[in-house]
């Protein structure tokens, strides 16, 4: 080393540096620091890059990817099939329950979902989506054919629609509700006659015209052919049933909108015997057995004896007295003794024993239920007697008497 007021020696500085790098440390404490500094700003800059990046991406992403709502085919169809079911119970509500089907031949009554729902006989109707479906464009109608009825149900919702039909016949027992095959009959919904294919001449050169229509209108003319016919009504009660009733064992009156059935049965009832007679004899005790008892004074007779003392006054001394004492001369006072008896009643306590069994018997009962017979008359419309469908009877009092003429036209 060497200072200021020495002279510079390159040797000894050569020497004191080696000695200084023997003992100085291999990397310096202020590079490390510096090194320690660099990495981590290299970290933080990677990490700042990295999730600016990821955030955009993350965010434009989404924007590109919208959520897709997968719709279930099977579903929507299953609600759909079910609201047309829905419809069906209605329109059996609607014409064969409340009466409101078609009466006559060729007549279609029909009633818009709108309608039905405003008179109760169904609630609101959603599609799949829940969306309200249309209440004025879907109806259910009925048509009156000769031999059966026509049910016709349209359903349109917001992305479905759909109409169906089934046939029932004129009891009102469905015809294809499960697929069945059914041919409609081909016969014309009205009764029309038929007429000859042109006008022919008879025998006698009179040309002949055909019948006309069935009137009710009876006409007074010489010039007319006339043919009558009576037509009636038919009519056959339809019965429904209500929920049996719970049994009970009191009487039930059957009337004429009430069924009632009666039952027999047998139960196991338990009873008390009557108790028993009165006995000094204590009873057993057993199950069921119930004792009582009381006690009771009986009376008896018996005869009481006491031996009794009394005195007498004589004038000599009684040997036969218990005693005698001197009162002076010819006075002498003695005493003599008797037994007395007296009848007396007295009284023995005696307990008396009375018990009842318990027993099990078999009883038979009667049981009464009852349920709600509903009533419904269907009428047909006016036709022959004969033609009156199978279960149908005739209407009292409702004969019709129908005519048709025909005019003898000339040549």
């Amino acid at each position: 080393m060497y200072t200021e007021e020495e002279e510079f020696d390159y040797n000894d500085y050569l020497n004191d540096d080696s000695d200084n790098k023997s003992n100085k440390p291999f990397l310096d404490k202020g590079i490390i620091i510096k090194i320690l500094i660099i990495i981590a700003i290299l970290l933080v800059t990677i990490f700042v890059v990295f999730f600016v990046k990821n955030k955009f991406f993350n965010k434009e992403e989404v924007k590109e990817e919208p959520a897709i709502k997968e719709e279930d085919t099977n579903d929507r169809n299953l609600v759909f099939n079910n609201n047309l079911v829905i419809l069906q119970n209605a329109a059996i509500d609607y014409f064969f329950k409340d009466g409101h089907y078609p009466k006559e031949i060729g007549k279609t009554v029909k009633i818009t979902v709108v309608e039905l729902k405003e008179n109760g006989y169904v609630t609101d109707i959603f599609d799949y989506d829940g969306k309200t479906c249309g209440y004025t464009s879907s109806y259910v109608s009925m048509t009156r054919n000769k031999n059966d009825y026509l049910l016709e149900i349209y359903l349109s919702c917001t992305n479905q629609e759909n109409k169906v039909s089934y046939y029932y016949d004129l009891d009102f027992n469905c015809l294809t509700c499960k697929g069945e095959d059914y041919n409609p009959s081909d016969d014309s919904n009205t009764e029309t006659e038929t007429k000859p294919d042109s006008d022919t001449e008879s025998d006698n050169n009179t040309l002949v015209c055909s019948f006309g229509n069935w009137t009710t209108e009876y006409k007074a003319d010489t010039n007319l052919e006339r043919e009558t016919r009576v037509l009636v009504k038919g009519y056959k009660d339809i019965i429904t049933y209500g929920e049996w009733s719970q049994k009970s064992e009191t009487p039930i009156q059957e009337t004429d909108n009430l069924e009632v059935r009666v039952e027999t049965g047998s139960r196991q009832v338990q009873e008390k015997t009557d108790w028993s007679s009165p006995s000094t004899s204590k009873p057993s005790s057993k199950s069921g057995r119930e004792i009582k008892s009381y006690s009771e004074k009986v009376p008896y007779s018996y005869t009481d004896c006491q031996n009794v003392k009394y005195t007498v006054n004589k004038k000599t001394w009684d040997k036969n007295a218990l005693s005698c004492v001197s009162k002076g001369i010819g006075n002498v006072t003695c005493t003599y003794q008797k037994k007395v008896c007296d009848t007396k009643t007295g009284y023995n306590t005696k307990i008396y024993y009375q018990y009842r069994d318990t027993v099990t018997k078999i009883v038979s009962s009667t049981y009464y239920s009852s349920r709600e017979k509903i009533i419904n008359t269907v009428y047909t419309d006016y036709m022959l007697e004969s033609e009156l469908p199978s279960g149908y009877t005739k209407l009292p009092g409702s004969e019709r008497i129908e005519y048709r003429y025909k005019e003898i036209c000339g040549k």
